[in-house]
């Protein structure tokens, strides 16, 4: 990404982008993996669906005409479950999102790491999705 001029931020607030780059607009915001270590709800919900949600609400003001927010996350009915995007979706007014298979084989230079540990969820996991929502 680096190569093709991308900027990349760590450390990044995804429910409050300002913080990290004022009222900047881009034609993609991409989002990997993103995951909750907690199981316990807020605001009665998965905390996943809630970060997701969140994220998808704020990213709206940062995102120029026909702007595009791309999401990466495990594939699997459990993480679906945590992350209910159809439901983030519908409530931050995205378009129904095209869903493309994500092979982290297919990108030799790609890595991963847990934000709760130093493992990979390459390592645990075979099947990733790429959410590809416009507004």
């Amino acid at each position: 990404m680096l190569k093709l001029g991308a900027q990349v931020k760590t450390g990044v607030d995804a429910t409050c982008l300002s913080k990290a780059i004022g009222q900047r607009r881009f034609r993609t915001i991409i989002f990997q993996f993103p995951n909750v270590v907690s199981r316990e709800a807020l605001c009665g919900q998965n905390p996943n669906h809630v970060l997701v949600t969140r994220f998808l609400k704020n990213s709206r003001a940062h995102l120029k005409s026909s702007g595009l927010v791309v999401i990466s996350t495990v594939d699997s009915p459990f993480y679906e479950g945590a992350f209910k995007t159809d439901d983030a979706v519908r409530k931050t007014g995205f378009e129904t999102p095209d869903i493309y298979t994500f092979n982290p084989k297919d990108y030799p230079a790609y890595s991963h790491q847990n934000t709760a540990d130093e493992e990979s969820a390459i390592n645990e996991h075979t099947a990733f999705a790429t959410f590809v929502l416009s507004a």
